[in-house]
């Protein structure tokens, strides 16, 4: 594997971008409101309603956390979320930062077995994560104020 930075042509954002600026932004709009009590959650995850947590149960509590400076409250919320904010936030910024004024995007290449490797390990962190919320049980916690 390795990393390159790349010429663009078109300074549009890629999936990934645009995904990481839309939940960026929504973020950056709705956290106020939430942590202020103004508003809350409008919707759950359907596998609540079987009794199940879902893989990312508890991610709005561990980024408002984290939000508050509560780092290990956030960690035990949910662990993935906070890696999923970190990816989310680089997404967003590296357009914004690199892409938009530069005309530059920096690009993983690797080979097919590579990118094999990478994404079985996605999948095992995603499953051992979703094992942790359903052992912790933090997602029946409401959120510390």
């Amino acid at each position: 594997m390795r990393l390159m930075i790349a010429r663009e042509v078109r300074r549009k954002p890629n999936a990934w971008e645009a995904y990481s600026l839309f939940l960026v932004i929504g973020a950056a709009l709705y956290f106020p409101f939430w942590l202020g009590g103004v508003i809350e959650l409008p919707f759950e995850s359907p596998l609540r309603y079987l009794g199940f947590a879902c893989p990312l149960c508890g991610g709005s509590r561990a980024v408002g956390s984290l939000v508050l400076g509560r780092l290990g409250a956030a960690l035990s919320y949910n662990p993935l979320a906070l890696l999923l904010l970190l990816a989310l936030l680089y997404g967003a910024l590296s357009y914004l930062l690199f892409v938009l004024p530069f005309g530059r995007r920096v690009q993983l290449h690797a080979s097919r077995t590579q990118w094999r490797v990478f994404w079985t390990l996605v999948v095992v962190v995603f499953v051992a994560n979703w094992a942790y919320v359903l052992y912790s049980g933090m997602y029946r916690e409401p959120m510390q104020l």
